[in-house]
């Protein structure tokens, strides 16, 4: 069984996609956009390689404790990790989950590696594109989508699970969730975490 190189993951959220979602933020990514939320992912190996079927006992726990949706696959640069993100892609529908995957590749772009037609039928809903924050997305009161950080990205597709445009608008969400050794972790739509931790410091 394949193996990710994680980052992160939580058990439950519902700031990272449409419904209640185990998101897993993979290590590594050679794109590094400028202004990036999470310039902490970009060197690879600073993560922990987790066995793909471990993750999928985990998801499965968390599914049958939180009524969970689907899953949400960030990071990093999932994509640069197809071998071990297809199986885990593959193994959540099979449980009957919406998968959701976050990359900054086009979709032009994936379709051209290695592995990825591979990977593709077991996606919902892939956002594409560089994060461009020349372009940011606009608030909710301005037509803005949720979870998206700026007005290049798309929305592709494959299923009609997320498809509807209703799921995408709405209040940009944050969470803020206790670790077991007492620190935290925040999550969530870059612009209203931003806002959420300066006012925090404030304090």
């Amino acid at each position: 069984m394949p193996a990710l190189e994680v980052a992160s993951r939580v058990a439950v959220t519902t700031a990272e996609g449409p419904g209640r979602r185990f998101a897993l933020w993979v290590q590594g990514c050679s794109l590094r956009c400028p202004g990036c939320c999470n310039p902490h992912l970009f060197a690879a190996g600073r993560g922990s390689t987790i066995p793909v079927d471990a993750l999928l006992a985990e998801i499965a726990r968390a599914a049958r404790e939180h009524a969970l949706e689907g899953i949400t696959v960030l990071g990093g640069e999932p994509l640069e990790q197809r071998p071990g993100l297809t199986a885990l892609c593959r193994g959540a529908a099979a449980l009957g989950l919406g998968v959701l995957v976050f990359s900054g590749l086009r979709l032009e772009e994936a379709r051209a590696l290695p592995g990825f037609e591979q990977l593709w039928p077991h996606v919902d809903t892939l956002v594409d594109g560089r994060y461009d924050r020349r372009r940011p997305e606009p608030p909710p009161e301005r037509g803005g989508r949720r979870f998206i950080g700026s007005t290049n990205q798309r929305l592709h597709h494959r299923s009609e699970r997320y498809a509807d445009p209703a799921l995408w608008c709405g209040p940009p969400r944050v969470e803020i969730q206790l670790e077991p050794d007492g620190g935290f972790s925040a999550h969530g739509e870059p612009r209203a975490l931003a806002d959420l931790l300066h006012a925090l410091e404030r304090r």
